[in-house]
């Protein structure tokens, strides 16, 4: 009976520090290789290890699937990725981004629009409460560091969780109109996602300059580092997460993401963490908290007005 619980807590450990390590991967990369480099090199590897598996799929793919996973791509691995590593190239520390970033869920929650999930009183009020926990790190950071960053630095990040707000709204509107895109299973929209990507990597590297064949063995390591911990290890464990818990309780494992990033970042690089890192966390916390007692109250309004049982 304890092996279950154990191995939960176990895969909840591989999911939290999976999905961190994308943040520790960016830190280690884009010092040598720049941001859109480094994404470009990722991809190309995950597109490698990815077509045997998915190869004999292909010749049925239609239209939709391609357009519906592109739109993905766009929006939830490039703009959200090119954003978050711009801003790690541009000396944000990574686990500042992973704050910042944590905003997404209640931004989602927030832009809701859908006849089952209207953002309501208390999801609004949490986005600004966590917008205020974020603003006390910025906030913090700017002026204790000692080398102060552009504020636009700052702004990539939230970008980024925009942009992956709009690419979760998307997919659940697909979820909605039935198209059967949830049906593709795991690999095969990965893929599809990840040849967008790196499309778009080329597309917008080549002209400028930007792609280059790495010379560091440091950023090959990052390459690989990204591609199995951050995109393999990260999706799979939250495939099988998704089977042993609800989704709602899966995403509020992304709110660990921040404080095991700093922590991984102040022993890996050095990174100094603010006392108001510390305070902004908790804010943020607390939005999290006050945005979530929407959902609370809509599920018992739900139970309460469900009709009784006549058997």
């Amino acid at each position: 009976m304890l092996i279950r619980p154990l191995s939960l807590l176990a895969l909840q450990a591989v999911f939290v520090l999976s999905w961190s390590s994308g943040f520790i991967g960016a830190r280690l990369g884009t010092a040598d290789a720049g941001a859109i480099n480094l994404l470009f090199w990722r991809f190309a590897l995950v597109n490698l290890c990815l077509l045997p598996l998915v190869w004999h799929r292909l010749a049925a793919l239609t239209w939709a699937q391609v357009r519906y996973n592109a739109v993905i791509g766009l929006l939830a691995q490039f703009a959200y990725l090119v954003s978050v590593y711009i801003a790690i190239r541009g000396g944000l520390p990574a686990g500042i981004a992973a704050v910042i970033c944590a905003l997404q869920p209640l931004i989602t929650a927030s832009l809701s629009r859908g006849r089952q999930e209207r953002s309501g009183l208390y999801e609004w009020l949490g986005l600004g409460i966590g917008f205020a926990g974020v603003s006390v790190v910025i906030a913090g950071e700017y002026g204790l560091a000692a080398r102060p960053l552009s504020p636009g630095v700052y702004a990539l990040p939230l970008i980024a969780a925009v942009t992956l707000s709009i690419a979760t709204l998307y997919q659940r509107r697909q979820a909605v109109l039935a198209t059967g895109h949830s049906q593709d299973g795991l690999l095969l929209p990965l893929f599809l996602q990840s040849v967008a990507t790196w499309m778009l990597l080329a597309a917008t590297g080549v002209p400028l300059g930007l792609i280059a064949v790495p010379g560091s063995t440091q950023v090959w390591v990052s390459v690989a580092w990204l591609t199995v911990f951050s995109t393999f290890i990260a999706y799979l464990s939250l495939w099988r997460l998704l089977k042993w818990m609800s989704a709602t309780r899966a995403s509020a494992l992304v709110y660990l993401e921040p404080p095991v990033t700093l922590i991984w970042a102040a022993l890996m690089f050095g990174e100094v963490i603010q006392w108001t890192t510390y305070l902004g966390i908790a804010v943020v916390a607390a939005g999290i908290l006050v945005a979530r007692r929407q959902g609370r109250a809509e599920a018992a309004g739900r139970r309460l007005h469900a009709p009784a049982d006549k058997r």
